[in-house]
């Protein structure tokens, strides 16, 4: 079994505020999964502490608090100066998918959810959601999902898509480029001087 030291599940911080500029409403557990993505990433990546409230803060700051959601794109290139990352965005699946491979770094892949105009369930989420991928084995994919609670994989449409190892989630990276049609992967990794 993998063993990831740090994970974070934005239903855990309904008390923590996360403001839409447009009406002001929203927390993290309802609009945190960019966040806490992050947090887990640089917690997992680095090994630096970046919990959830103080990731919700930066992404405030940098204006990355879009009126529904977060705007990663934004966020991505601001957490990459904080913490000394380069990071790149493509739609590309398998290039996200080679990414991995050669263990480069970590990916936040957006995921798009349902279609309901060809029949497709979303597995990691009903509509646009990011979760974390921390590396693959095979082509198989190890996914920190951040609305993870148990049963989630246990609906129809994601049944057997998904083996969990604790809150680590596995799945054949297909699911994922799936999930992910038309929609961004941020592949980060340590700068050059920061890998030295």
């Amino acid at each position: 079994m993998t063993t990831i030291p740090s994970f974070y599940c934005q239903l855990d911080y309904e008390s923590v505020a996360f403001p839409s500029p447009k009406n002001g409403f929203g927390n993290l557990a309802n609009n945190g999964c960019g966040p806490l993505s992050v947090s887990m990433l640089i917690e997992n990546m680095l090994g630096v502490p970046f919990p959830p409230e103080e990731s919700a803060r930066f992404f405030l700051e940098c204006g990355a608090r879009a009126d529904v959601g977060t705007n990663l794109y934004i966020a991505s290139k601001a957490v990459a100066e904080r913490f000394g990352l380069t990071v790149r965005d493509t739609e590309d699946a398998e290039e996200a998918y080679d990414f991995l491979a050669a263990g480069r770094g970590m990916v936040i892949a957006n995921t798009y959810g349902d279609r309901p105009e060809d029949g497709y369930i979303g597995v990691f989420s009903d509509s646009g959601h990011y979760v974390l991928l921390t590396g693959v084995e095979g082509r198989n994919v190890r996914v920190l999902d951040p609305m993870y609670r148990p049963g989630r994989f246990d609906i129809p449409g994601r049944v057997g898509k998904v083996r969990m190892e604790g809150n680590l989630a596995v799945a054949d990276f297909a699911v994922i480029a799936s999930d992910c049609w038309h929609r961004p992967f941020f592949l980060f990794e340590r700068s050059e001087s920061e890998a030295r």
